[in-house]
């Protein structure tokens, strides 16, 4: 498809906007058209911007946090955008969106510490780290298209920080063997969407224990000598249980597999 991404100056009119906590100036003039095919529609844009800001207004009306708005929206914003490979790699292509069209949404679901903008957040900076490429990532992880109740359902599990630290900054999780093993082992059906494995501090210095969070750190060291990509899903599942053998689960007992 053919799109619409800022070129630098735009780009560099939008941080210094955003960090002097000023209005974003109008950036059309420092558009450009890129891609092949197809025109793609910016109404698609602005039509699921509304509909985020709606969400966003309802939860806060209701006085739920900031974060929430993730577990709301990931699956209309995977849902919602057509599914071409090259726009939805391109960062430019979400850079573009959360300045353009959601900026407000943006500064509301990350008020800075102290009063400062972390513009990675609108894909300035770290690339990836742009709030709408993160939620549609959550939505396209989440996907399975042989659950016919909820095609979104892993997506529905998991907080902010669970997404964001574990799964979105992970590469090793990118093999969707690996991210599923690692989904159904923490989050298993009989929970009913509650973590089996202790999601805190996991630093014994630091009044942890050993739980999720080294389940993550073994997977990752484990990476560097096993190709995940290549595992079947039964042979993921079973390296995620050996790594997890042993690991404080929520009621501080030690996971141990079923014999």
């Amino acid at each position: 498809m053919k799109y619409k991404v800022l070129l630098k100056e735009g780009v560099d009119l939008a941080r210094a906007a955003l960090e002097s906590q000023a209005e974003l100036p109008d950036l059309s003039v420092h558009e450009k058209l890129v891609g092949i095919g197809q025109p793609f529609d910016d109404q698609i844009l602005m039509t699921l911007a509304t509909k985020i800001r709606a969400i966003q207004k309802k939860l806060q009306k209701a006085g739920h946090s900031s974060e929430t708005i993730d577990h709301h929206c990931f699956d209309m914003v995977h849902k919602e955008l057509p599914y071409d490979p090259f726009m939805m790699a391109d960062k430019d292509f979400w850079t573009r969106f959360a300045v353009v069209y959601l900026s407000d949404v943006i500064l509301s679901r990350f008020p800075g510490k102290k009063g400062k903008i972390n513009t990675d957040n609108f894909g300035i900076g770290a690339r990836t780290e742009c709030w709408p490429y993160k939620v549609w990532i959550r939505g396209d992880m989440a996907y399975d298209a042989s659950n016919p109740d909820d095609k979104y359902a892993r997506g529905r599990t998991g907080g902010a920080e669970m997404w964001t630290s574990h799964v979105h900054r992970q590469r090793f999780m990118s093999a969707r063997q690996i991210f599923r093993a690692v989904w159904e082992f923490q989050y298993p059906k009989e929970l009913q969407g509650k973590p089996m494995l202790f999601e805190g501090e996991d630093n014994p210095e630091k009044g942890g224990k050993p739980a999720f969070r080294t389940l993550v750190k073994r997977l990752k060291e484990n990476a560097a000598s096993v190709e995940y990509a290549t595992l079947s899903d039964d042979d993921a599942f079973q390296l995620v249980v050996e790594h997890g053998t042993g690991l404080h689960r929520v009621d501080g007992k030690p996971f141990l597999p079923k014999s």
